[in-house]
């Protein structure tokens, strides 16, 4: 056994403990915990490659750049154990100051040996030798290893750099595929309006490559293809292209490239609108057909509703007017024949004064004179007289009023004839006149105006309806003017109401002759008056209008056009 394989052996748990004390000292037990036992296996592995090195060659390991470069046996279980820390995550500087901490230990052991000089320097040189050979392979293969690493990292980097690169070319081309197969305009324009990218349809539409579109601003190339759009980068604009008779419309999304780099771009589409533009137009014109449909089919409804309605009041009034002409006649014939008896009796008593003046005592004609005179027999007769007079004419009133019933319930619009509007106003005030009594004081200025072609029962209707909806306006007491005129070859009929209520909404003054528009309660109107009373006078291609105040009240102005025989 060598010196310096005795001197390790006897010396294992000084070794050890000089270790730990430097690495104790040094904070290296943070990097390297472990129990001592861990820790002496490392020792004996190293002092074992220290010594079988020196049995190998007790000269000292030369530093030439061949020697180190070189694998070595000397150096095999350094490298090792630095390939174990460099995987445990141990950096370099400490693996190299624990190596210094072992290299300081083995120094130390055989500087406090008390060998001979000579012999002490010898080891000590080889033992120096010996740790810079070790730390030089650490090095070389720690970094060898790592370089290693490194460029097995950077190949798979590369690897998958260049398998997203031929994913986003990929993906470049499908998507500028599709975009050129897009049907709609598009292109990509920077900040200042210069583009940038575009589509297929594009490049046709301005009639320019891809590269000489590219840096131009696009309101000059949409100019010149004959689109200005002006476009403000703040809503959608739809503008006309004059030359093929198209509509587009232009629509700006803006961006940002990166996001809060505040470089802006903005998108543009420009979409083929002209199909969807005619198709809304048509769809304005079914739309206002319908509507003018749809207030034919009302004002239809309205006129069925009341014709209906105007029937079986018709009905029914015809039968009570029936019913009432039979004593009307009984009454009016039997007051006219007690108006000839009266008058036979006044002459017969006449007669008689005479003969009693004439032949009897005059106390008896005296008696008889004061008998007439208590018995009022002269107030009875003449008062007799008046009477009769008045019943006979309220029995002529009863039966005009039948008379105008059953003309304005005879629902015969065939009945198109010459008649004087004057009278069909007289005949609506006698028909409304029970809404009117108890509401209103009526004022009637009819004047001069010509007779004229039109259907008197339907004219009769409309007064009525006119009549019975002023008498509805006045919620207390008010006044009803009927006004007639003659006005630029015109019959001018003016219906003024004047009440305390509130006259017609302004809301409602452009709908007051729509179908079923009532402001009344509910159950108290149909809101079918009005309409049918406008439908009328249209029918006689006359017009109605209407003005109202709050608070003033409310005028129906009806101006039909003198018709004179056909």
């Amino acid at each position: 056994m060598t010196l310096l394989t005795d001197l390790i052996a006897r010396n294992e748990d000084r070794l050890l403990g000089r270790i730990l004390s430097l690495a104790e000292a040094n904070g290296y037990f943070r990097f390297v915990p472990g129990s001592s036992e861990e820790w002496r296996a490392t020792l004996r592995g190293l002092s074992g490659s220290l010594l079988q090195a020196f049995r190998s060659d007790p000269s000292p390991p030369s530093l030439t750049a061949e020697d180190v470069g070189r694998e070595a046996g000397l150096s095999a279980f350094a490298v090792a154990e630095a390939r174990k820390r460099r995987r445990e995550g141990m950096p370099l500087g400490i693996f190299l100051g624990l190596v210094k901490f072992f290299r300081q230990a083995y120094l130390d052991l055989v500087r406090t040996a008390g060998l001979p000089r000579a012999e002490e320097e010898e080891l000590l040189r080889y033992i120096e030798r010996f740790f810079d050979r070790n730390e030089v392979a650490s090095c070389v293969s720690w970094n060898a290893e790592s370089v290693s690493e490194r460029v097995t990292e950077l190949q798979e980097k590369h690897d998958e750099l260049s398998r997203v690169h031929r994913l986003v070319a990929t993906g470049k081309e499908e998507w500028e595929g599709t975009v050129d197969r897009v049907d709609d305009m598009l292109f990509l324009a920077d900040s200042h309006r210069r583009i940038r990218r575009c589509n297929r349809t594009f490049r046709e539409f301005v009639g320019r490559t891809h590269a000489d579109i590219l840096g131009q601003p696009f309101d000059r190339l949409l100019s010149e293809a004959g689109l200005d759009a002006g476009l403000s980068f703040g809503k959608p604009v739809e503008c006309l292209h004059e030359r093929t008779g198209k509509w587009f419309v232009l629509s700006p999304y803006p961006f940002e490239e990166v996001p809060g780099s505040g470089t802006r771009g903005t998108i543009v589409t420009i979409h083929d609108a002209t199909g969807m533009k005619k198709a809304a137009e048509e769809l304005i014109r079914k739309n206002l057909r319908l509507n003018e449909a749809l207030a034919a089919l009302k004002r239809s409804q309205a006129k069925v509703l009341q014709q209906e309605k105007m029937a079986s009041i018709g009905q029914l009034a015809t039968g009570v007017a029936h019913e009432i002409s039979n004593p009307i006649g009984f009454i009016s014939s039997n007051l006219s024949t007690l108006g000839k008896y009266l008058s036979r009796i006044e002459a017969f008593l006449a007669a008689q004064s005479e003969c009693i003046a004439a032949g009897a005592p005059q106390e008896r004609v005296e008696s008889v004179r004061q008998q007439q005179a208590g018995l009022k027999i002269d107030y009875i007769l003449k008062d007799l007289e008046d009477l009769v007079r008045e019943s006979m004419e309220g029995a002529e009133r009863i039966q005009g009023i039948i008379s105008e019933l059953k003309g304005f319930f005879r629902a015969d619009e065939s009945d198109y004839r010459k008649a004087d509007l004057n009278a069909c106003l007289r005949s609506a005030i006698n028909i409304a006149w029970n809404e009117i009594k108890h509401k209103a004081t009526l004022k009637k200025e009819l004047g001069e105006i010509p007779a004229t072609r039109c259907y008197p029962q339907l004219m009769n209707q409309a007064f009525t309806d006119l009549l019975v909806n002023a008498a509805h306006a006045i919620e207390d007491r008010g006044i009803i003017t009927v006004r007639s005129r003659e006005e630029d070859g015109y019959v001018c009929i003016c219906v003024s109401v004047t009440d305390t209520g509130p006259g017609i909404p302004e809301a409602n003054l452009d709908r007051i002759f729509e179908p079923f528009l009532t402001t009344k309660e509910a159950g108290k109107g149909s809101g079918l008056g009005l309409s049918i009373t406008y439908d009328i006078v249209k029918k006689h291609n006359g017009e109605i209008t209407v003005r109202s105040e709050p608070g003033e009240g409310t005028v129906f102005t009806v101006r039909i056009p003198v018709v004179e025989e056909a």
